[in-house]
């Protein structure tokens, strides 16, 4: 009987040893990290700056995509409102938008289209929002129009800090900026 009782006790805790060693070598891998699993996917929401309570701008985009660190997100087909003080406005139209967290910049790309509450239109490539500067900047193959007062200006580089009510105009590599006001400018 004796024997049979340092049988089980031996039996039991090699059972015991091997459940043990089963439990600590059947633990699955941890997953790495990849890109795709650090981005996080909103659909349709919105994108803003606010500046000393004051809404500076506001996108709203079919989709966002933000880094899970909170250092950039990427945004596709916005629409955007940049809100200037006295109530005019700036609403933009794009397939593309990075807004870098940490800076507070912001890219708006491929094919931007800006409308102002006041008449001024203007397309380009991109228009590049500055957050230490508080300039917008539209960048390659600019067109700023405005009916009323028959200006059209063409340039590389146009740049404002006050919604294109006034702006400066540049050319890239030999080409100058243009600008037309009155008749020619249709």
């Amino acid at each position: 009987m004796k024997h049979r009782k340092t049988l089980l006790a031996v039996l039991a805790a090699a059972l015991f040893a091997a459940a043990l060693a089963w439990a600590v070598f059947s633990v699955p891998e941890v997953p790495a990290l990849n890109d795709s699993t650090r981005t996080l996917r909103y659909e349709g929401n919105t994108l803003s700056l606010e500046k000393d309570g004051r809404t500076v701008w506001q996108l709203t985009a079919e989709s966002i995509e933000a880094d899970a660190d909170g250092k950039a997100a990427e945004a596709r087909n916005i629409e955007g409102v940049f809100h200037e003080e006295g109530g005019r406005e700036l609403k933009l139209t794009a397939p593309h938008a990075h807004y870098d967290l940490t800076s507070k910049d912001l890219t708006i790309d491929g094919s931007v289209r800006i409308e102002t509450s006041d008449g001024i239109h203007l397309k380009s490539r991109e228009v590049i929002w500055s957050s230490e500067k508080e300039t917008l900047s539209a960048v390659g193959d600019a067109l700023l129009t405005q009916e009323e007062e028959k200006l059209r200006v063409s340039a590389e580089r146009i740049e404002s800090s006050d919604g294109f009510v006034k702006f400066t105009a540049s050319g890239k590599e030999g080409k100058k900026a243009r600008i037309e006001k009155g008749s020619g400018a249709n």
